[in-house]
């Protein structure tokens, strides 16, 4: 789970749900030999079952709490600042990239969280932050530590896809929070 070769492995197995070793070697540019390593495992753990000509997630949840184990979601940077959250969401556009329950609120409405979650693209946001009168919207900074990769555009601000969005609320001690999104895709 800690290489960036098996993370790339374990998402796409959990974004395409039914596959072929092939297929993921090719589409992720790793070796067979890896993806072989990974998908035998994870039939071992009884994670993916081998069915007739392709394998099948068939328990996701415990794939997302593997995560955890070798990745804890721990801010770099806090701030309090006397902005109202609207703003302070416009103020991230371009900068950072929503992680967390503030990108989960773009996929499911049940979930509001106060807090703002981000990835920092611009280091120049810390700076504008800063110089903020304090208040009582938080702000947690992150830094990107898995994959470029793992982020789309909506309704104009960057925000972590719904797969990676899961994994980090797993590894932030939030799963409660990805319930719901959970059984959208999985179930």
């Amino acid at each position: 789970m800690t290489s960036k070769e098996t993370y790339k492995i374990i998402r796409s197995i959990l974004q395409l749900k039914k596959f072929k070793q092939y297929e993921i070697s090719k589409k992720e540019n790793v070796t067979f030999s890896l993806v072989n390593s990974v998908v035998n495992w994870l039939v071992y753990q009884y994670y993916v079952t081998k069915r007739t000509g392709y394998y099948e997630v068939t328990a996701p949840s415990s794939i997302f709490s593997l995560f955890p184990l070798h990745r804890k979601m721990k801010p770099y940077a806090t701030f309090d600042v006397n902005i109202p959250r609207e703003e302070m969401i416009e103020l991230i556009k371009g900068k950072g990239m929503l992680c967390l329950t503030s990108a989960l609120s773009y996929y499911d409405s049940y979930y509001r969280d106060p807090a703002i979650y981000i990835y920092l693209k611009d280091e120049s946001l810390i700076h504008d932050l800063k110089d903020l009168p304090k208040g009582y919207t938080r702000i947690e900074i992150y830094e990107e530590d898995l994959n470029g990769d793992d982020f789309v555009t909506m309704k104009g601000q960057r925000i972590t896809t719904k797969l990676r969005t899961i994994i980090d609320l797993f590894c932030a001690n939030k799963t409660y929070a990805a319930e719901r999104l959970i059984k959208k895709e999985w179930i």
